[in-house]
């Protein structure tokens, strides 16, 4: 079987995540379904709890051993090393994030012998040295989370459609 290029790769998931919304909503949601969006839903969750907190060795347990990550403003952060996250995110104590996200946004699709696709919208909150929070921005990010072993890992994300609150 053909290997996919990691552009092409990309460019097929991101046009899963626009077209599959379209699809879904003819479908209606099986019990299948809804315990994969439960799952996800749950994972997500987890991902970010951890994240919110610099929780750098949970945050890495959940990525496979060949993590892509995309993120529109600093490219291709392909690396399941931390180094990323712990410097633009835990790095400095004077710059915190918090991600947040946007309530029924989060839409779950399954991907027969991988594991599914999620995508949705989430905030992205700043808080500086000696201020308040604040909205600093939204985005809408596409998992894909891997099912191998009974364990569920995010293989690659798209971090993407970033705008000013």
């Amino acid at each position: 079987m053909r290997r996919l290029s990691r552009t092409n790769l990309a460019l097929r998931l991101t046009l899963l995540a626009i077209l599959l919304p379209v699809t879904a909503r003819t479908q209606q949601t099986s019990p299948k379904q809804a315990e994969l969006s439960t799952t996800i839903s749950s994972l997500d969750r987890d991902f970010f709890e951890a994240y919110n907190k610099c929780e750098l060795s949970k945050i890495e347990a959940m990525f496979t051993s060949d993590i892509e990550f995309y993120h529109e403003k600093r490219g291709q952060l392909m690396s399941r090393q931390m180094d990323v996250f712990s410097k633009n995110l835990c790095g400095d104590k004077n710059n915190r994030v918090r991600r947040e996200l946007v309530e029924g946004t989060l839409q779950v699709y399954a991907i027969d012998n991988y594991g599914a696709l999620e995508v949705g919208e989430h905030r992205f909150y700043l808080t500086q040295a000696g201020q308040k929070e604040k909205l600093d921005g939204i985005g809408r990010f596409a998992n894909l989370w891997q099912l191998k072993d009974g364990e569920w890992r995010m293989s690659r994300v798209f971090s993407y459609g970033f705008r000013s609150p």
